[in-house]
C-alpha cells in the first residue's frame, strides 16, 4: 500500500467518524481490511512496528508537496459494487455526437431513416432544458461546462456550480471553480493536482477527474434526454465525440483518453444508482450536489475494472463534423471549403474538397491531406483580454485594494457580458468594489492581443494553404474557397474580415468566398435547426451515418 491509498483510506476513516448523543464520537461502518492496513502503516510511520515499511523508492508515487504530478493509482473501496451491464446489442441505426465544448457541450442524435418520409430523424438534445439552466445561460441545447468543489466537498455542475461558487465567493473570495475544462486537452496540466482554491477538501483530485465526474454528469443529462425521446431506446446507444485538431500523436492520445472516459461515465452513472448515490425520486439529484468522496469512490471503482466499451465509436475532428454536416446525398454541391470553428478553448481549420451530384452518381467528400491546423487563441482567449480591458479602464491593478476579490468576480461573470458586448456592441460592466466600466466592442477589437488573434488567424489560413496540394488550387471550382465559420466566435468581426480577400498561393490566385450559413438540406427538411446550425453543426455532423473520412484513413 503506498502512502497517497493509506493517506486516502484514513480520510475516509475520519470523514465517517459521527457525534454520539452522550458527547463522545463513533466510527460507523465495518473497519476493511483496507482500512487496517492503512491504520499500520499509519502506525509504522511514527514509528511503530506494526505494519510493513511502504517502499517510496519502488512505488514511485509519492505526491509531490506541490500537489503537482502524474496520476495516482487509485485505492479502491470496496464497499463500492460496480453493477454487471450488457453492451452486446447496440443497435448501429442511431446514435449521438458530443460536442464536448469547453464552456457549453451540444449532443445530436440521429436515427436513420425513420422519419415517415423516409429521412432520418434527427434530434438536438436539450440538454440545458433537463439540467433546469435559465434562458439567460444559452438555448436548451447548450449544457454548461463547469465544475465546482463546494465549501460542503459536494460537486456541483453546471447551473448549480455558478450558483454555488457565486455563493461562497461572497464569503471566501480566494475560492474558484473550473471552467473550460477541456481545455486541460489543448494545454498541459490535466494530471495536475487542483490547488486549494478549486478543491477545499482532503481529497487529492487532478483535472483529469474533473473531467471525468463532468463527464459523468453529461452522461446522466443525456440518458434522461434519451429516454424522454422514446423509452425504447438504449441509453447505451453508440456515440462519438468531437475533438480539437491536434498533431497526431496528441490527438490519438486524447482519443483513447476520451474514449475511456465516456464509457467509464456510463458506468459510473450506473454505479451512482447501483449504490444509492442518485436518488431517482429527485427530478435533478446532481442540483443539490454529489460528495465529492462517493463520487471519487464511484469513479475509482469503475477505473479499476478496465473495461472496454464497444459503443464508444470514434473520435472526429471538429471541423470535419463541420464538414459532414454540409452535404447531403440528395443535393449538388461542388466547391473547395475551408471550415473555421472558432470555440472557446481553440481555433481549428481543416480544408475539404466536396463534389456531389446525384444525377451523375457522384460522391466525393475529401478532407485535403496536410490542411488541419489549430491554435488556443478562441473565446477563453476573449474573454481574458476583456478581463483585464475592463480592469484597465476601471484603473484597478494587482496594487489595488480587494484586487483578487474584484478579479475573481468578474473572472465568474466574464462570458456573460462578452454575450451582452457582441450583441449590443457595448456594455456596462459592473465590479463589487461599486465601478461601472462602459466598454465598447470597437475598444476591444482594436486592443494589440485581439490585433495579435487577427494575425495568427489570417498566417494559420495562408500557411495552410501553401501546405495543399497545388493541384486542389488549380482547380477549385470558380476559383474560389468557400469559408464556412462555426463555434462561439464565427461572429467576430476580424473572423468575417476573412471572407471576400483575393490570396495568390504558391502562383495561383484564390479568392475567399461565403459558404452559406445553413446547407440547403437543412434548411428545406429540418427548418427548426436553421437558426441554431453554427452551434451544433459538429455534433449534428458528427452523428450522422456516413461522415467525411479524415486522411489517410
Amino acid at each position: 500500500m503506498t502512502q497517497s491509498q493509506a493517506k486516502w483510506l484514513l480520510e475516509n476513516l475520519l470523514d465517517r467518524i459521527t457525534d454520539r448523543n452522550d458527547g463522545k464520537k463513533e466510527l460507523t461502518g465495518v473497519l476493511t481490511e483496507a482500512e487496517q492496513r492503512a491504520l499500520e502503516a499509519a502506525v509504522k510511520a511514527l514509528g511503530g512496528e506494526t505494519a510493513p515499511p511502504v517502499d517510496e523508492e519502488k512505488t514511485g508515487q509519492k505526491i509531490p508537496d506541490e500537489k503537482k504530478g502524474g496520476p495516482i493509482p487509485p485505492a479502491v473501496d470496496p464497499l463500492i459494487e460496480v453493477p454487471e451491464l450488457e453492451f452486446d446489442d447496440i443497435s448501429p441505426d442511431y446514435r449521438i455526437c458530443i460536442d464536448f465544448g469547453t464552456a457549453m457541450s451540444k449532443v445530436t442524435l440521429v436515427h436513420d431513416g425513420e422519419r415517415d418520409d423516409g429521412g432520418d430523424i434527427i434530434e438536438v438534445l436539450p440538454l440545458g432544458e433537463i439540467a433546469d439552466q435559465d434562458p439567460i445561460d444559452g438555448g436548451p441545447e447548450l449544457l454548461i461546462s463547469s465544475v465546482y468543489i463546494g465549501n460542503d466537498g459536494k460537486v456541483y455542475f453546471g447551473k448549480s456550480a455558478l450558483e454555488v461558487s457565486d455563493q461562497e465567493a461572497d464569503e471566501d473570495d480566494t475560492r474558484k471553480r473550473v471552467d473550460n475544462i477541456k481545455r486541460f486537452l489543448s494545454e498541459d496540466g490535466i494530471d495536475d493536482f487542483l490547488a486549494e482554491a478549486f478543491n477545499p477538501t482532503k481529497l487529492d483530485t487532478t483535472f483529469k477527474d474533473i473531467l471525468l465526474y463532468y463527464l459523468v454528469y453529461l452522461t446522466w443529462v443525456i440518458g434522461k434526454c434519451v429516454k424522454n425521446l422514446d423509452e425504447s431506446y438504449n441509453t447505451a446507444l453508440l456515440r462519438r465525440y468531437a475533438m480539437p485538431c491536434f498533431d497526431n500523436g496528441k490527438a490519438n492520445e486524447y482519443a483513447r483518453l476520451l474514449s475511456d472516459m465516456l464509457g467509464n461515465a456510463y458506468v459510473a452513472v450506473a454505479c451512482l444508482e447501483h449504490n444509492g448515490f442518485l436518488n431517482d425520486e429527485m427530478e435533478n439529484p446532481f442540483h443539490e450536489g454529489i460528495p465529492l468522496s462517493d463520487l471519487k469512490a464511484v469513479c475509482d471503482a469503475v477505473q479499476s475494472q478496465n473495461h472496454q466499451y464497444s459503443f464508444v465509436n470514434f473520435a472526429i475532428t471538429e471541423p470535419l463534423g463541420v464538414a459532414s454536416a454540409l452535404i447531403s446525398e440528395d443535393g449538388k454541391a461542388n466547391n473547395l471549403s475551408m471550415v473555421i470553428d472558432i470555440g472557446a478553448g481553440t481555433t481549428d481549420i481543416s480544408m475539404f474538397r466536396i463534389r456531389v451530384d446525384p444525377e451523375h452518381d457522384n460522391f466525393v467528400a475529401l478532407q485535403i491531406p496536410g490542411a488541419t491546423a489549430g491554435f488556443s487563441m478562441a473565446g477563453n482567449y476573449i474573454d481574458r483580454v476583456l478581463t483585464h480591458k475592463v480592469l484597465s479602464l476601471a484603473g484597478v491593478t494587482s496594487q489595488t485594494s480587494n484586487y483578487r476579490r474584484i478579479y475573481n468576480a468578474l473572472e465568474r461573470n466574464i462570458r456573460r457580458y462578452k454575450e451582452d458586448l457582441f450583441n449590443d456592441r457595448n456594455v456596462d460592466v459592473t465590479l463589487i468594489d461599486g465601478n461601472v466600466v462602459e466598454i465598447t466592442l470597437e475598444q476591444v477589437m482594436e486592443s494589440s492581443s485581439i490585433q495579435e488573434f487577427q494575425q495568427t488567424l489570417q498566417n494559420t489560413i495562408v500557411e495552410i494553404l501553401e501546405r495543399v496540394p497545388k493541384h486542389y488550387l488549380e482547380n477549385a471550382p470558380r476559383h474560389e474557397l468557400a469559408i464556412v465559420l462555426t463555434g462561439g466566435g464565427a461572429t467576430l468581426p476580424f473572423a468575417q474580415n476573412v471572407i471576400g480577400r483575393e490570396l495568390e498561393v504558391n502562383g495561383v490566385l484564390i479568392r475567399t468566398v461565403p459558404a452559406a450559413p445553413c446547407p440547403k438540406w437543412v434548411e428545406e427538411d429540418y427548418p427548426e435547426l436553421i437558426d441554431i446550425f453554427s452551434r451544433i453543426a459538429v455534433s449534428l455532423g458528427g452523428a450522422r451515418k456516413s461522415v467525411i473520412q479524415p486522411h489517410g484513413q
